[in-house]
């Protein structure tokens, strides 16, 4: 579902950002979050010595779709002894490991000036010595957000519809022998509440041609269930601030009657995200993703369903298809380890099937960003990117990579 990828853009922000909230230095011990390496501001004792804490600390959302807004949340940040030592170890010799805390839990609540909100918990565990993972989360939310298509049918003016209900997003990946390779199932579970944003906007029109279409999916409830195949190949040195290494994922989900789902049809994503180092700090990074709905065309989907192009600079939900495909492009250069600078650009095309791409108008992004490594023990970066779009100049608090 699209909508559940914006939730996760904004969720991953909300949880991430909240570690590292600069206001915990007068909360706490300073020279807990003083690097006696460099003297510089870092994370790392704070995360492995309160694994057990619990603390509301305020963040700040920058999603274009949703709009400016704040949140709160609380973390449990969990590792093992022989995970702690490890990390320690790496720390020392400098190198980024892919050092993965035991279990990530954590609440969140956050609201945004366009009167979009959410409330929810989630959790990522790493049990049996990584040979398992599980990634969780659950959620009640309202979000408003624009869409320019209903179906195939554009519209001359976007529409604002409200989104409302729970979302549940299980992962359940199994490690294949010693490879790097994982195999394993995903759930999702969504029963999402649709109508139009009257509000000050008497001028939404929704076209003759488009008067079946929106009868069929607005301002109704309608349950999304779905149950799927996941297939992963992970060699990244670092999940947090990754360097080198390769990230291939690949899934289909199917939604069906036969799971309680209230629509039929199949999700499906082919991702490939690249890491090389160069010489003298450089690095280079290149996303490659498709994304598609295995539909009958006349089936009448919900408008939050068909995938869109996920570009910095770019709205969620501005450009959709049943059928979408992403280039982006991304160097770096990193000074003293603490800071890395980045130049990127993407370009994405959005269609009603695959065939139909090669026709397709590009729709081209370019931008620039930095990150400041937060947790040097971990790998783990927190900056800003801002990107220029088709129509829009956009900026982003990012926690981690932007993929």
């Amino acid at each position: 579902m699209a909508v559940s990828r914006v939730l996760r853009r904004v969720a991953l922000l909300v949880l991430m950002s909240s570690l590292f909230c600069p206001a915990l230095v007068s909360a706490f011990d300073k020279s807990m979050f003083i690097d006696p390496e460099d003297g510089m501001f870092d994370a790392s004792r704070y995360l492995s010595e309160q694994r057990f804490s619990f603390l509301p600390i305020p963040v700040v959302i920058t999603e274009p779709a949703v709009g400016y807004g704040f949140g709160v949340v609380g973390v449990f940040f969990h590792e093992s002894p022989a995970q702690r030592e490890a990390a320690a170890k790496a720390a020392e010799e400098g190198v980024f490991r892919p050092i993965i805390p035991e279990n990530t839990s954590a609440v969140a609540a956050a609201a945004t000036v366009d009167g979009t909100w959410f409330a929810g918990g989630g959790h990522a565990g790493f049990w049996k010595e990584d040979t398992i993972r599980y990634t969780g989360f659950g959620m009640y939310g309202s979000f408003e957000l624009d869409f320019y298509s209903l179906g195939e049918i554009q519209l001359p003016v976007p529409i604002e519809l409200k989104i409302s209900g729970p979302i549940v997003f299980q992962d359940l990946k199994w490690r294949l022998g010693q490879s790097q390779w994982f195999v394993g199932a995903r759930q999702i579970y969504a029963s999402m509440e649709t109508s139009v944003v009257r509000g000050n906007a008497p001028e939404v029109q929704i076209p003759p041609e488009a008067e079946g279409i929106a009868d069929s999916v607005l301002n109704r409830t309608i349950i999304n269930s779905g149950l799927g195949a996941l297939l992963v190949y992970d060699s990244r040195n670092n999940p947090f601030n990754p360097e080198v290494g390769a990230l291939f994922h690949t899934h289909y989900v199917r939604f069906s009657d036969a799971l309680g789902s209230d629509v039929n049809y199949g999700s499906y994503q082919i991702k490939g995200l690249n890491y090389w180092r160069l010489p003298q700090n450089f690095g280079f990074n290149l996303r490659l993703q498709y994304d598609g709905i295995d539909a009958p065309l006349d089936e009448r989907l919900p408008v939050y369903i068909p995938p869109f192009i996920n570009l910095r600079g770019i709205p969620a939900m501005r450009y959709q298809g049943r059928a979408v495909a992403v280039m982006e492009v991304e160097g770096t250069w990193t000074l003293r380890q603490r800071w890395k600078f980045s130049l990127f650009s993407g370009v994405g095309r959005a269609a009603e099937s695959f065939s139909a791409l090669s026709d397709a108008s590009n729709e081209n992004t370019v931008g620039v960003g930095f990150r400041y490594l937060l947790a040097r023990r971990y790998g783990v970066a927190m900056g800003i990117d801002v990107a220029r779009g088709p129509e829009d100049t956009a900026f982003y608090i990012q926690a981690g990579p932007a993929w």
